[in-house]
């Protein structure tokens, strides 16, 4: 009798620690170890350079197949991409870009990129758009990096 009451007790208490859902607090920003790539990520993104191109991602290698970069709405509207070789040579196969107001576009870029002869791509997005995140896939086998920049509307550039 009381081996079948502990039993109960442990399964019932047992049931409650099992239906806890975790919260999920982890940011899937892109993180570096160095230091100076720290200091770097507490603001949330660069000016404007003087010819109105915004660094979203730093020299990243086209190895890694899949990158997700989180650019978020606060960064500003932006009218184009552009994609430069940074080092080597990478493949550079599509870029999806997900708007703040939640719709998706694919951009097929399907270029090698050579900081020698096309040094870099250009993707219009088609008006001023806010970005939540940009995933980039690349050919895992090509060899070198690849950087991200954003040309900032020209209105927005006037209001900074």
């Amino acid at each position: 009798m009381k081996i079948s009451a502990i039993s109960a007790v442990l399964v019932a208490g047992s049931m409650s620690l099992v239906s806890a859902a975790p919260v999920d607090h982890e940011s899937t920003a892109r993180l570096s170890y160095s230091e100076s790539a720290a200091r770097a990520a507490k603001a949330t993104h660069a000016a404007p350079h003087d010819d109105g191109w915004v660094e979203l991602a730093s020299a990243t290698p086209a190895s890694h197949g899949r990158e997700y970069i989180m650019v978020g709405a606060a960064a500003g509207t932006f009218t184009r991409l552009r994609i430069d070789a940074a080092s080597g040579r990478p493949t550079v196969w599509t870029v999806r870009v997900d708007f703040k107001n939640g719709s998706k576009k694919i951009m097929r870029v399907d270029q090698t990129l050579d900081r020698r002869r096309k040094r870099s791509t250009i993707l219009d997005l088609r008006g001023a758009h806010e970005i939540e995140k940009l995933v980039v896939i690349t050919d895992r086998n090509s060899r070198g990096a690849y950087a991200v920049f954003a040309e900032v509307e020209p209105a927005s550039v006037a209001a900074r």
